[in-house]
């Protein structure tokens, strides 16, 4: 009949009047309550009167559910703690409902954040909480970088069976969960060139130059004018019935430092430039511990506001390494990392310095007379070797940077 057709037809708007399974207001209003009023008016009796109190009644009805599941969900997130870049790596949302009612209509919104690299994308994820139990929801991601991955609930927002409201939930519990996107190390070959940094701690003394240290003997020479009395060597002065000098010894550190450049002044790093430089330096490290060369890797995380430093002797002491030199999250800084070393520092440490970095830092031309200092560069600046103000420079781009350094000498 005509009264069936123009009830069905209401409640075909209702249910059909919607967006990605959220039902919206305003086609509610029109397809549904309007259609009913007609349906009420046309019949003018008990079923058109019923079927618009029912479209009024268990919409708010809908609504009053959300007073039951306020504050009463529990979010915890996880993620696979390595993954490979380009490929998926699975994460895991798991909603418990502790209350007496379904919310069968979540949309949970998670961040995920590549740390080294700044990069974010958003995700949202539909998710049907049952009464008094949990539902664990999988979803899959991917990275086209190397870097630490933070994945993180932004909002979780609650609609009612009929789409009419929406509200934010609070939620408890763990909803945030790192991974880690591997980088991929390339086979290279590292020269070092010899250089000497004074160190008062250290046990070894320079070959080719005296100091200042009287516990260790540098060379027995003639006296010449202007020498300290003190250094004269009486003994051999008796024996030899001549003047003798005894220079003291200086005590260096032939040490190498690498740092990763996470700071910028105005434009943020390009995140190809970012991946490729990171790869970069955890490939000489790689280098260096398999020749047995004690080293340390250094970093600025601009999210901690801390500079770290790390030895690194082995393989092992590498991987120990990455997950906090991947989640250096970069920022605007006026300060180099070599600058952020050098702060706290009454001298320099080490005989050789390797900046890994976007773009020539003019800063370092002040550190090359005390150690020698190596740039690599990522990005147009430079293609292949070049030196200024006492600095050696080697770059290229993002996709052949590996190819620029496949031999490098520091």
């Amino acid at each position: 009949s005509f009264d069936e057709l123009l009830a069905g037809a209401g409640l075909a708007a209702a249910w059909l009047c919607r967006e990605d399974g959220v039902w919206l207001l305003p086609f509610w209003l029109a397809g549904g309550l309007v259609l009913a009023v007609i349906f009420c008016f046309v019949t003018d009796g008990v079923t058109g009167y019923l079927l618009l109190a029912v479209s009024i009644v268990l919409p708010l009805l809908s609504g009053i559910t959300l007073f039951a599941v306020r504050g009463k969900m529990d979010v915890q997130l996880t993620l696979a703690a390595y993954g490979e870049k380009g490929k998926a790596v699975t994460g895991k949302l798991l909603v418990k409902n502790r209350s007496f009612l379904p919310a069968d209509r979540l949309r949970c919104r998670v961040c995920c954040e590549n740390l080294l690299t700044g990069e974010k994308e958003y995700t949202n994820i539909p998710v049907a909480a049952p009464a008094r139990s949990g539902v664990d929801t999988e979803f899959q991601l991917k990275s086209r970088h190397t870097g630490k991955v933070r994945i993180s609930l932004k909002s979780m927002v609650w609609y009612d069976l009929f789409g009419l409201f929406r509200s934010r939930l609070s939620f408890r519990g763990e909803a945030m969960a790192v991974g880690m996107i591997a980088p991929n190390i390339f086979p290279m070959e590292t020269q070092i060139a010899y250089g000497e940094s004074t160190n008062m701690d250290s046990d070894e003394y320079s070959m080719k130059k005296a100091g200042y240290d009287p516990s260790e003997t540098f060379a027995i020479r003639e006296y010449q004018p202007g020498d300290r009395i003190r250094q004269i060597h009486w003994k051999l002065t008796e024996k030899f019935d001549n003047l003798m000098v005894r220079d003291y010894g200086l005590p260096i550190q032939n040490t190498i430092l690498l740092l990763l450049e996470t700071g910028y002044a105005q434009d943020k790093p390009d995140p190809d430039c970012m991946d490729a430089l990171a790869e970069a330096l955890l490939s000489v490290s790689q280098e260096l511990a398999s020749q047995q060369v004690v080293h340390s890797i250094g970093w600025q995380n601009h999210e901690e506001n801390t500079f770290s430093c790390v030895e690194v002797e082995t393989e092992e002491d590498l991987n120990l390494v990455l997950p906090e030199l991947l989640g250096a999250v970069p920022g605007e800084d006026r300060m180099t990392v070599a600058e952020h070393y050098m702060e706290n520092r009454e001298q320099l440490e080490f005989a050789h310095m390797v900046v890994f970095t976007p773009g020539h830092e003019d800063s370092l031309g002040g550190l090359a007379s005390q150690c020698i200092v190596t740039e690599v560069i990522c990005g147009s600046e430079i293609a292949g070797y070049d030196q200024q103000d006492g600095v050696a420079m080697v770059g290229g781009g993002p996709d052949n940077l590996s190819e620029a350094i496949a031999y490098l000498e520091i």
